[in-house]
């Protein structure tokens, strides 16, 4: 294993992103992904231990993450300021008749 200068949250996101990485290998196969990419099984599995963790790695330094597919990623303040909205209104809200419109 290398040695890294990543700092403890880049340290973090790495392990998290080889992790999820890791997982979807085994439940695909080396094989799908060898075919994919143009080379044979042995080559991905050689890639696993350094190369694999060092791509991790990279995706941290430069900030990124790996997500499934049908994850929707949302920026943090815009979730926060729709549920400060949404907490603002019910408290507003005194009884059922306000959430009934004519």
């Amino acid at each position: 294993m290398s040695t890294t200068q990543l700092d403890q949250d880049q340290t973090v996101r790495a392990r998290k992103n080889m992790a999820l990485l890791m997982q979807r290998l085994a439940s695909v196969g080396n094989a799908p992904v060898a075919v994919a990419i143009g080379c044979d099984e042995a080559t991905v599995s050689r890639m696993k231990p350094e190369k694999f963790q060092q791509f991790c790695e990279i995706l941290a330094v430069l900030d990124l993450k790996v997500v499934p597919k049908g994850m929707r990623c949302f920026d943090e303040r815009d979730i926060e300021a729709i549920l400060y909205q949404a907490k603002r209104w019910m408290d507003h809200v005194q009884g059922i008749d306000q959430l009934v419109s004519d």
